[in-house]
């Protein structure tokens, strides 16, 4: 697979202050170091939920090429997302812990959607969040 990637973060029934400190959290971790992201495809409220779509260079998963499934790329992944102090991290030490959060992979960034590719990982969030896999499509995730 080759970069750049496209992600999802989403977040339900969020109230207004908390929305604001997820956006300027990820802004913070918008450079290199963090999800090094090229492009903000979205970015807005969908129904009860912020949802922040976005095109990286960052390889957050890796594909096994024998069983063409994807894992986490685990230094990545702790570096940027759960790791003290990275992405989650910084949201529980505001306060954000009881909230419902995933994170998606949705596959290479091309004009054409990859649902084969998908993997959406539910969030709990703590001082060393970790990722819990969820199998939901985008769709259902999105629609309740």
């Amino acid at each position: 697979m080759k970069a750049p990637y496209m992600y999802i973060l989403i977040f339900k029934t969020l109230e207004k202050n908390q929305i604001d400190l997820i956006t300027n959290t990820f802004n913070d971790f918008d450079w290199s170091k963090g999800f090094d992201v090229e492009e903000i495809v979205v970015n807005q409220i969908i129904g009860d939920k912020l949802v922040v779509q976005f095109v990286s260079n960052k390889q957050f998963f890796i594909e096994d090429k024998k069983s063409k499934t994807f894992k986490f790329h685990d230094e990545n992944i702790q570096s940027v997302l759960t790791g003290k102090g990275q992405f989650y991290g910084t949201l529980f030490a505001a306060g954000i812990s009881e909230i419902e959060s995933y994170f998606g992979f949705l596959g290479e960034a091309s004009n054409e959607r990859q649902k084969e590719k998908e993997k959406i990982y539910r969030i709990k969030i703590s001082k060393y969040s970790e990722l819990i896999e969820e199998i939901v499509t985008l769709e259902e995730l999105l629609n309740n």
